[in-house]
């Protein structure tokens, strides 16, 4: 997707009202990759890339800041701490992809985090009004456990849906925990939602936890270099990556239906 920059000095409307709408705080929405970044902004309108590198949007009426941080518990932390510093936001909004653990979940499933842990224990909550209306606009309710590494075969996802203490519904990702710890402590009201890519009884290629670096980086060549190494599991690298693209674009008409919404 093309991008256009933003004017190096934006003027505002004239009158009261611009120049409310120019002071009003943005709405800020994190993704951890490019790919789940590029289908969200397909549903956005008046997308534009600022000279620092963030993007401007507008989803409904709300306007909006958003950046992907790129994957990992490191990342993602360095990634939203800029974002907030730069946009002092109303509320920041995490969104992208994750697996499921839970056998009541589909391919493409919005799940919003009412509790969100990884290794240190339970982040900070989510506000609630955002998750309410995260939970109006379509998502369900449930645990977002945030891990190292990928998570790869359905008897890994298992143990950790044991540990969900019997919610009704639980999926796992590398960055959710580190934005919900980064927004509390700029005390920014936060809430985190994803769509589930990969189901609690599938399996993934195992190579996909050798590939993540010490940062939780997922190293794209390594991925090619090992799929080459073992051709069989090409179908699966392609039959997840056409998922993400899918994600993408439901939680891009997701964040249409929340910020259009909310009031």
């Amino acid at each position: 997707m093309s991008v256009p920059d933003a004017p190096q000095s934006p003027q505002a409307p004239g009158g009261a009202a611009g120049e409310e709408a120019a002071r009003r705080p943005s709405i800020a929405i994190v993704t951890a990759l490019s790919e789940e970044l590029e289908g969200i902004l397909q549903q956005a309108r008046g997308v534009r890339r600022r000279p620092d590198g963030l993007l401007e949007a507008r989803f409904g009426s709300a306007p909006t800041l958003l950046t992907a941080t790129g994957d990992g518990t490191g990342n993602a932390a360095r990634g939203a701490a800029r974002l907030c510093d730069a946009a002092h936001p109303a509320a920041l909004i995490g969104v992208g992809v994750a697996g499921a653990l839970t056998a009541g979940l589909k391919v493409g499933d919005l799940v919003a985090g009412l509790r969100v842990r990884d290794a240190s224990g339970e982040a900070p909550a989510p506000d609630a009004r955002l998750l309410a209306w995260a939970l109006s606009s379509g998502a369900k309710a449930g645990t977002l456990v945030t891990v190292a590494a990928p998570v790869v075969t359905p008897a890994e996802k298992a143990e950790l849906a044991r540990s969900l203490d019997g919610e009704t519904f639980g999926v796992v990702d590398m960055e959710s925990a580190a934005w919900a710890r980064t927004a509390a402590e700029r005390k920014v009201p936060y809430v985190v939602v994803r769509a589930v890519s990969d189901l609690a009884d599938e399996e993934l290629p195992e190579y996909l936890r050798r590939a993540v670096d010490r940062d939780g980086h997922m190293r794209r060549g390594a991925v090619i270099g090992f799929g080459l190494s073992q051709p069989r599991t090409i179908p699966s690298l392609l039959r997840l990556r056409k998922r993400v693209d899918e994600c993408g674009t439901r939680l891009g008409l997701f964040l249409q239906r929340l910020l259009g919404e909310a009031p």
